[in-house]
């Protein structure tokens, strides 16, 4: 249905795309006769219609309660109606490319937000909300030239430098991208999201400025189990870096660093099951083997279907010569993971 649905909306705008006329020039739609829903918001806004069948407003809200009740079909139909009996609408144009976004169709999406911008080219929200959609088509291009508009009627707008510097990121050019999110911080100081983004980007350099990024995340919510996780992933990897590079000091300030953010994520979110995991790593590369199983068991506990915690409490257990507990964890990880060749690998290699 949703597939239909999604064709429904790009033909429904493409017509409605030759249609310049305001409604008032044209003829009225004809108005379908209204069945009873047996849902009293529905019903109700269905009551309104069958009394004023040429209000507009009238299919735009049923359309809306229809969405809150899970019918994307017969809202689309109420929206379509809605556009018809008022092409100038602005609002409306702006609900059906949400509502094709809904339904996967991001063509139509862009078709409607075109079809706003040809009636008010003005809206820096459309033209913003247009370079979203490029952008998760993978059209960066396109992506980058709305901005580039949205910029000419607002240069201050924090979102257009975020989206640009996402943009930027798949593109590979991360200069620009880190860039545009420090642009897009300096506009919004309390720009979550940009922080994040911006310890992402800086997360694979020797220097500490991604955990200070994540700290200015953890400041804007301290409960985000994002920000305390990617913080205590950017030490760990950092850890390891220095222990191949057999600088075991810094590997060891590292690692202990990673250990209390993940200690700290734990606190907050004490389900939050990669944060044991990555406990279990930690304690596994410096051989403690009891307080590696630990953590790996609790992350079995908190997600019984995580894989990668049976394969490292497997090779737990058979460090600690429980070879029975190893084969069970091993073979439990390839029920869950059946493509996991290390585990595959290591019941091979299990004496028989």
């Amino acid at each position: 249905m949703r597939k239909s649905l999604s064709w429904a909306l790009l033909v429904f705008l493409l017509l409605a795309a030759c249609r310049q006329r305001h409604s008032d020039s044209r003829v009225p739609p004809a108005i379908p006769d209204e069945p009873q829903y047996n849902i009293p918001e529905i019903d109700s806004l269905t009551e309104r219609i069958r009394k004023d069948p040429n209000n507009p407003e009238h299919y735009f809200r049923r359309h809306q309660a229809f969405l809150n009740h899970d019918d994307p079909r017969r809202a689309f139909q109420d929206l379509s109606m809605a556009i018809a009996l008022d092409s100038s609408a602005l609002h409306y144009y702006d609900a059906m490319a949400e509502l094709a976004l809904k339904t996967g169709a991001a063509q139509a999406a862009v078709k409607a937000y075109q079809q706003l911008l040809q009636r008010n080219p003005s809206d820096k929200q459309a033209v913003i909300k247009l370079s979203k959609v490029y952008y998760l088509q993978k059209d960066y291009t396109h992506s980058l030239l709305q901005l580039a508009r949205a910029e000419e009627l607002d240069p201050s707008d924090a979102e257009i430098w975020f989206i640009r510097g996402l943009n930027l990121k798949e593109m590979q050019d991360t200069v620009r991208a880190i860039a545009a999110f420090q642009k897009a911080v300096s506009l919004k100081p309390e720009f979550y999201d940009a922080y994040i983004q911006l310890g992402l980007l800086h997360s694979t350099r020797p220097s500490s400025l991604a955990a200070l990024y994540y700290d200015n995340a953890i400041r804007l919510d301290s409960t985000s189990t994002e920000a305390y996780y990617n913080k205590g992933k950017f030490f760990q990897d950092r850890a390891l870096r220095a222990f191949d590079a057999r600088r075991f000091d810094e590997a060891h300030q590292d690692f202990e660093q990673a250990k209390a953010i993940y200690r700290q994520l734990i606190s907050i979110s004490p389900q939050y099951e990669p944060a044991y995991f990555n406990l279990g790593f930690i304690y596994a590369k410096q051989d403690s083997l009891d307080k590696a199983y630990r953590m790996f068991d609790l992350a079995i506990k908190m997600n019984p279907a995580y894989a990668e915690a049976y394969y490292y409490r497997g090779l737990m257990a058979l460090q600690k010569g429980n070879r029975q507990q190893a084969e069970a964890d091993f073979r439990q990880c390839i029920s869950l993971k059946p493509d996991f060749e290390k585990a595959a690998a290591e019941l091979k290699q299990l004496p028989q």
